[in-house]
């Protein structure tokens, strides 16, 4: 006699794990138990329906039951035998279902949930979760990084992550523009900074700096030789080195060398003109 108790269990809907493989011994050994017979307990020998009926012993396939016992189609048999356990492969055998308790082994994908960071396995035909942290879930957004830690989904914010043509990720985790993209005010720019017309890597307002300099916009950079960065530099006659100080223009009076934007006080004592090699 053969007697199964097969707890319910929600069923879920499909991950990656694969289908569990029962060996075609086991089915066949219980092609003869139908759903309703997993619960049922006589023995065999006539009367052991209690009424004089005939028990599952002797032969009768209806014996026990309130009519005529399921009966199941190879062709259907997901319909016709599911019992809605992802730890039992479900089976029609000569017109009888069969469900198998799997032992060991993943669920069914039918019990699996994609992306929770878990995987049901199966123990004596019940399903039991165990962490899985290769089941990290793409929340969608651009701005995090998905992943799975002992079996907890986590979703931390990749700042400086690109999330668009000329978009990337501020520490909040928004979408905001890279270096570089124009603006009108910090909150336009990732790193929070509208230097220039620009987004900047830096604050940027020292003298003879700036963040629209040509070949390397969106990059907080010394402007060239002998621009005049308003106001400073204007004021005491001087012009940018190109190295981000404000030093005499060319045609000033001078006493050295160093005193000079172009780096050369002449022999009569005025700062000489800028040379290009």
């Amino acid at each position: 006699m053969w007697t199964f108790h097969i707890s319910a269990f929600p069923l879920r809907r499909t991950s990656r794990v694969q289908a569990t493989s029962v060996p075609l011994c086991l089915v066949v050994a219980l092609a003869g138990c139908s759903p309703k017979a997993r619960s049922f307990q006589g023995s065999g020998g006539a009367g052991a329906g209690g009424d004089g009926d005939q028990g599952v012993g002797a032969g009768d396939p209806g014996a026990g039951w309130d009519g005529e016992a399921p009966a199941c189609a190879a062709e259907t048999q997901a319909a016709d035998c599911d019992d809605g356990n992802p730890c039992t492969a479900d089976a029609c055998t000569a017109g009888a279902c069969v469900n198998v308790p799997l032992d060991g082994v993943p669920a069914l994908p039918s019990g699996q949930i994609a992306g929770d960071c878990q995987i049901l396995t199966c123990a004596a035909g019940q399903p039991y979760p165990a962490p899985d942290d290769a089941d990290a879930e793409d929340d969608g957004d651009p701005c995090t990084s998905d992943a799975c830690r002992r079996g907890v989904a986590t979703h931390v914010v990749a700042a400086g992550s690109p999330c668009g043509q000329g978009l990337v990720c501020d520490a909040a985790g928004a979408c905001k523009g890279a270096n570089g993209r124009a603006c009108a005010g910090p909150g336009d720019c990732a790193s929070r900074k509208c230097v220039d017309g620009v987004c900047c890597d830096t604050a940027c307002d020292e003298t003879c700096m700036a963040c629209n300099v040509e070949r390397s916009v969106g990059t907080c950079s010394p402007l060239g030789p002998g621009v005049e960065d308003e106001p400073d530099c204007v004021l005491q006659h001087e012009v940018c080195d190109g190295m981000g100080a404000c030093k005499l223009a060319p045609g000033r009076r001078c006493h050295r060398d160093e005193s000079c934007a172009s780096g050369v006080c002449r022999g009569s004592g005025r700062c000489g003109e800028f040379t290009t090699e």
